[in-house]
């Protein structure tokens, strides 16, 4: 849907009006990630482990520092057909690549530490951003989880033994005093 701004003085004397539209970016994205998908226009293919990805140059360079200097530099990769990564596993590069092309990303414990380990490598900045908001709420939610787990089974051996000692968890530093 288009977006037109108010007038202002200067549009006024030019006739001149930045037209914009809200869904081009995305719609180009998705039309790059289905391109990707289909193997069609793409012009590099990583390799992971034993898995190679699909990919255009030029939408790796625009996220990544990393891909930037790769491509554009006068390195070996940036006339290669297929560049192998090295350190990075094919689920890490899956998931950053599926990043890199949507803007998003679904993280789970069973991925992180592969996702993180290729954002890392790969200079993807905003994918490591994520990654760290999302080890906070999960450490958060766990912590909240086990403090509320050790009170009640503190409060319930206490009233069963009342010599036991308590636990008590410090949240300051996530520590425990027996």
């Amino acid at each position: 849907m288009p977006s037109e701004p108010g007038l202002g003085s200067r549009e006024m004397l030019t006739g001149q009006r930045l037209c914009q539209s809200k869904s081009h970016q995305d719609s180009v994205l998705s039309a790059l990630n289905q391109q990707r998908k289909d193997g069609l226009l793409c012009d590099v293919t990583l390799v992971a482990g034993e898995q190679k990805f699909h990919a255009h140059k030029a939408v790796l360079a625009a996220c990544s520092d990393y891909f930037r200097a790769m491509f554009s530099l006068c390195m070996l990769e940036s006339e290669a057909d297929e560049v192998t990564l090295q350190g990075v596993t094919s689920v890490g590069l899956k998931h950053a690549l599926d990043f890199a092309y949507t803007g998003q990303i679904l993280l789970e414990p069973a991925v992180i530490q592969d996702v993180l380990s290729a954002g890392s490598h790969l200079q993807l900045l905003e994918l490591l951003s994520l990654c760290s908001h999302y080890l906070i709420q999960v450490h958060t939610h766990t912590h909240t989880r086990t403090h509320t787990r050790l009170c009640y089974n503190t409060q319930r051996s206490a009233s069963s033994w009342p010599k036991m000692a308590a636990v008590v968890l410090q949240p300051d530093n996530d520590k425990y005093i027996i």
